[in-house]
């Protein structure tokens, strides 16, 4: 059997971790501990990548001439940064919960007329607190009493409801917000969302390049 290669084994750690990310939003601690790995390994893959290829090789790994790197990529660099330099990782609680495209008592204006076609609203709230070590996490959207209340129905509660987590002031402010600005998010999830693809292309890419050196996986 042959012995993986340590980028073989980065490259699985991240796909475990994109896994777990998804499959615990529920789950405030474990997806913090995740998240902080999945940063973690996202800079062990280069590092690791630069070692190995001057083995194999005898050449330089160029990180940057893989042509896949965008803005997510870039918050996981400044997230790096800031957490290595003292800012532990916290994130806020937020959640996106789906209604039935119902006017609510609280409305000031006509619901938008795609609400109505669609037959759904949605509502974002977030916690504004940290969270680091929450087991789970509490449903927190509220019923709202309805403008129009039908015979028995007098308030509408949520559908659905998906939760999320977002970068703390405290970390933006440790130079992540110019990186977030780009990306137009600090939703943790979205990062994790669009940054996996980008660095699986990188392994892709890595492993494309080993095998021009005839190097065989």
């Amino acid at each position: 059997m042959r012995e993986l290669r340590g980028t073989e084994v980065v490259a699985e750690d991240l796909r475990r971790l994109y896994h777990d990310l998804n499959g615990s939003r529920r789950y405030p601690v474990k997806f913090r501990y995740a998240f902080e790995q999945y940063i973690y390994k996202s800079q062990q893959l280069t590092e690791t990548m630069r070692k190995e290829f001057k083995f194999l090789t005898g050449d330089s790994w160029a990180a940057n001439k893989y042509p896949g790197w965008n803005a997510y990529t870039e918050i996981l660099k400044a997230l790096r940064n800031a957490t290595y330099h003292g800012y532990p990782l916290a994130l806020h609680g937020c959640a996106l919960a789906i209604y039935e495209g119902e006017e609510f008592a609280t409305d000031l204006k006509p619901l938008d007329e795609l609400d109505l076609v669609r037959g759904y609203r949605v509502m974002a709230s977030t916690f504004l607190i940290e969270m680091p070590f929450d087991e789970e996490v509490v449903p927190m959207s509220a019923g709202y009493p309805l403008k129009y209340p039908l015979g028995a129905k007098t308030h509408s509660y949520p559908i659905k409801e998906f939760v999320s987590y977002e970068l703390t002031w405290c970390l933006l402010e440790a130079g992540v917000r110019s990186a977030t600005k780009k990306a137009g998010t600090v939703d943790s999830v979205k990062i994790v969302l669009h940054s996996y693809p980008a660095l699986k292309g990188y392994i892709e890419y890595y492993e494309r390049t080993l095998d021009e050196f005839g190097i065989q996986s």
